[in-house]
């Protein structure tokens, strides 16, 4: 019987897939066969919605995160922030090596938003319109902006992963990211040799045009910087992620109000629906508190998934699967190899961190050690399956086909060098 539950819970992925409907309704169908299979087994239904409540409840102020990322990322493009940065970075490239600083600066704009889909939409798709001016090979600068985009991805406090992956193995977000840093020096120090290495000569990019038509929609100045510059010092403080981000959306609407002379019912629309752009500026639209229904309805199903499964024994053939292979590749190796079909059948991100946590924490005593090989596998894997939309969506804002992911080399490196030295990719040096 739990082979047959999770054969129908996989095609209904298969076919969200191939219909190209939402994966929130092949996650509905999920609860649906899961919740089934417990009331066949004789669980009541009291004892059911307390099994879901079990999984919910320990992410549940994730939720409040996310609906935080929603308003910062609506009303920092609203107030100019986006914009000022792009203007200001977009100077600093040099046509010699432009996939070097495409990455580079993908990753900076990554590591302030804490969101892929923010920063592809925004720097990124203005780095492949200069790509294709200066006549470059599109499918290494889409690489090497798919690598920069999901840096923050992974290091930023404000990333909605980062978040989640915290939640659900109870550590510090701040002592993890921490060790994020440090072990993810090597890969981003080798993607650099590798882009500046692949750089190819091409024309100079003409940057000023776009500089121009930003200063025609926004005031561009010091104030609007301000909202992303809290960010960077109340982080560095340690203070909790939720005030950092009311005190940075507090100063966008401020800024919003007095430096860009929005009227308020604008700005209360952009925090809630994102910004809608003008003529000249389509890559900035986007943002707002509902950019983030979606991922959050796919964690609160995902979530309420966790005490059926255990109760039911779904996972236990899996996690003795899992068992197995720890004992002979370890326990770090075995959990990045289970990412890789988790993350093919998640079809997203977000599910496959939940997946590979539920699945492979039982081999991991060290919590710390557990948020690490998720931030080192899910997080990064999920974006290289083709038809996941942690990399389909990226690739269809910049115009390209999944040809471009075997460029995106920090995806790879991370948990190749997660395999092959875990334990200093883990942030430990023996236990491993």
């Amino acid at each position: 019987m739990n082979a047959l539950i999770l054969t129908l819970f996989l095609g209904g992925l298969a076919a969200c897939i191939a219909s190209g409907t939402s994966v929130l309704a092949a996650l509905l169908f999920g609860l649906v066969c899961f919740a089934g299979q417990a009331l066949l087994q004789g669980h009541g239904l009291h004892a059911l919605a307390g099994m879901m409540w079990s999984g919910v409840r320990t992410i549940g102020h994730i939720l409040c995160l996310f609906a935080l990322i929603g308003l910062l990322t609506g009303v920092w493009r609203a107030a100019g922030t986006i914009p000022c940065i792009i203007h200001l970075a977009l100077p600093l490239v040099d046509p010699s090596y432009f996939l070097l600083w495409a990455f580079v600066l993908c990753s900076g704009m990554s590591l302030l938003l804490g969101t892929s889909f923010g920063t592809v939409s925004t720097l990124g798709v203005i780095c492949m319109l200069l790509a294709r001016a200066a006549g470059l090979d599109e499918g290494p600068v889409a690489g090497a902006i798919l690598s920069g985009i999901y840096v923050g991805d992974r290091c930023s406090p404000l990333s909605s992963s980062a978040a989640l992956v915290s939640a659900l193995t109870r550590t510090s977000l701040y002592d993890n990211i921490r060790l994020m840093w440090r072990t993810a020096a090597l890969p981003l120090g080798l993607s650099c040799l590798a882009y500046g290495l692949l750089s190819p000569s091409g024309n100079a990019p003409v940057t000023s045009a776009i500089s121009d038509t930003l200063e025609q929609h926004f005031v561009l100045n010091g104030w609007t910087l301000l909202p992303a510059l809290c960010v960077i010092a109340l982080s560095l403080l340690r203070v909790a992620v939720k005030k950092v981000m009311l005190v940075s959306i507090v100063l966008g609407v401020l800024i919003c109000l007095l430096v860009q002379r929005l009227p308020l019912e604008e700005v209360l629309r952009c925090l809630v629906l994102g910004y809608a752009s003008r003529p000249g500026t389509e890559m900035l639209a986007g943002g707002g508190l509902v950019s983030m229904a979606s991922v959050g309805g796919i964690v609160l199903l995902a979530s309420s998934y966790a005490g059926i499964l255990e109760a039911t024994g779904l996972l236990r053939g899996l996690r003795q699967a899992h068992a197995w292979l720890a004992n002979r590749l370890g326990r770090v190796r075995a959990t990045v190899l289970a990412s890789i079909p988790l993350s093919a059948i998640s079809c997203n991100q977000t599910l496959a961190i939940i997946l590979v946590h539920q699945l492979c924490s039982p081999a991991h005593s060290n919590r710390s050690e557990m948020a690490m090989v998720l931030e080192n596998s899910a997080v990064l894997v999920s974006v290289l399956i083709p038809w996941s939309i942690a990399g389909s969506v990226p690739c269809a804002a910049l115009g390209v086909d999944a040809s471009c992911l075997p460029y995106a080399w920090y995806l790879y490196l991370v948990p190749l060098l997660t395999v092959l030295w875990p334990a200093w990719m883990t942030g430990r040096r023996q236990g491993i």
